[in-house]
């Protein structure tokens, strides 16, 4: 996230489990809306002198990291970046098709039980009656002929159906004046959109709660040149859109979560950039214009073009499922049912974008890495939509990310009337109360996030308990904030979870 110049396979690794404020920081996670603090995720580093390393080899073949693919909101549950340790990746490799430990204590890795904990509770590794096994569905030798045939015949009997609908959203892209800005459009809000997202629920193709909390991932051998991914950031009223491929370099100063922040403001409003840490850097991408202006389209619920998508989206997915045969496809794969339904739509989803491509209704955008793009080319992985409707939740991260706390939390209790008890918005709530200093009833939100019964694969239980002991470190409760420490250890790590709880546990926190 900090460097210029990354290796081929680190993008969209960043992009699927770094891009975004992992639970670790004070801003917490992804969904639906991230924000950015890691100034308490662990001690304060020792002052001297940075030095910049190169980025590690991976441990793993090239294409297992190039082609991992995504759909949800919530990509830091995974922890991939587990798979560049040696010792975990001499391990995944051994159980691809399925292991018992007296196998893999074969590979002689130093502490087997130790390295299996760290994969399984980084989501890459699962445990069953029957072994160990991938936490996800790799598609590779015998199975990818197969899954591409399946993958292809979908796509091109839902690119026939939709044709008429294309041809309305591309007519209302040319009045619109948008034409440029197509493909990210069609993908954010037709494809990968929140809408196809929720009618994969809907109709229990995909299990709603985990869609929600994890997210479903996959991996691709070899990595797919279509494969598309989306990272949003929204206000709860207005959505930025970041698109991009296994092929761009996320460039790190758009992938700052506070300057997407200025992007969508200052988009909305029209007013000069002031920032000048950024200014000259986003001038030469070409998201700001001569006088500083935001260059990014801005999409209202009045748009055309906007309804046309959004209609077609849950078109789309109804399309593609009644094209598939999750059944073969989890047989094929050794996956769950869900887990392949997740591998095949988005897979349909590259070649419904290729085909368009290919006949000439889309071009292909150039990304902001590429100097030499045109002009109109340097925006085109950058556009903003106006929401359906506004969302709480998303209005209380956002409003955190500005530092209205008590904003944030009074849209958190908008937010905890459409939804009672939800962690996500407990967790949200008591740590606006945290960066207002108000650490009992920071504690009590915590505390009744964690009332709740939850599997060891909880996405939020982690980084709730050891918010809990940072309160109680504060509140001068050592011992407690210790138990506290070492129950979170016991829940899935998220975005660093189990890290930071072991940190805290040799030194007291400090607000």
């Amino acid at each position: 996230m900090k460097a210029w110049v990354r290796a081929s396979f680190l993008p969209i690794l960043v992009a699927l489990f770094a891009g975004s404020a992992a639970l670790s920081g004070e801003g917490s996670p992804p969904p639906p809306q991230p924000g950015s603090d890691l100034s308490q995720t662990q001690p304060a580093e020792p002052e001297g002198e940075l030095v910049f390393e190169p980025a590690p080899e991976p441990a793993i073949p090239n294409e297992y990291v190039m082609g991992i693919g995504y759909l949800g909101g919530f990509r830091d549950a995974w922890g991939t970046e587990k798979l560049f340790d040696p010792i975990n990746a001499r391990l995944f490799l051994a159980l691809q098709d399925g292991a018992d430990r007296k196998d893999l204590a074969r590979v002689g890795v130093p502490d087997l039980d130790l390295a299996l904990q760290d994969l399984i509770a980084g989501r890459m590794v699962r445990e069953s009656s029957s072994g160990l096994r991938p936490a996800f569905p790799l598609i590779r030798e015998a199975a990818r002929e197969t899954f591409g045939a399946a993958v292809q015949s979908a796509a091109k009997g839902a690119y026939v159906s939709l044709r008429p609908s294309l041809k309305k959203i591309r007519k209302a892209a040319e009045k619109e004046k948008v034409v440029p800005w197509l493909y990210t459009l069609l993908w954010s809000e037709m494809l990968e959109s929140r809408a196809a997202e929720a009618s994969l629920a809907e109709t229990g193709a995909l299990k709603a709660q985990r869609l929600r909390d994890e997210g479903y991932l996959w991996i691709l051998i070899p990595g797919d040149p279509y494969s598309t991914g989306v990272d949003r950031y929204s206000s709860g009223s207005e959505t930025l859109h970041y698109l991009w491929t296994a092929t761009s370099y996320l460039n790190p100063v758009v992938e700052e979560f506070s300057t997407r922040r200025e992007i969508l403001d200052r988009a909305l409003s029209q007013r000069p950039w002031e920032k000048e840490g950024t200014a000259e850097a986003l001038t030469e991408l070409g998201v700001l214009d001569a006088q500083k202006r935001v260059r990014v389209p801005v999409l209202r619920k009045d748009s055309k073009l906007l309804a046309e998508l959004r209609q077609a989206s849950r078109r789309y997915a109804k399309k593609v499922l009644d094209l598939l045969d999750p059944d073969a496809a989890a047989r094929l794969l050794g996956a769950s049912r869900d887990e392949a339904i997740a591998a095949e739509f988005s897979a349909v989803g590259f070649r419904f974008m290729e085909k368009a491509v290919q006949d000439g209704f889309l071009k292909r955008p150039a990304y902001l890495f590429q100097a030499d793009s045109s002009e109109e080319g340097l925006v085109e992985a950058l556009v903003i939509t106006e929401n359906e409707q506004n969302d709480p939740l998303e209005r209380a991260y956002y409003l955190y990310d500005r530092e209205d706390f008590e904003g944030a939390i009074g849209q958190a209790d908008q937010a905890l009337k459409l939804r009672p008890g939800d962690p996500e918005t407990l967790f949200r709530k008591g740590i606006s109360y945290m960066k207002l200093r108000k650490y009992a009833e920071a504690l009590r939100n915590f505390e009744q996030a964690a009332s709740r019964p939850a599997r060891t694969e909880d996405v939020w239980r982690g980084w709730t308990l050891v918010r809990i002991g940072n309160v109680l470190d504060m509140m001068g409760r050592r011992e407690e904030a210790l138990k506290r420490y070492e129950e979170a250890l016991k829940y899935a790590d998220v975005g660093g979870s189990r890290d930071a709880a072991r940190a805290w546990l040799e030194n007291t926190y400090h607000d």
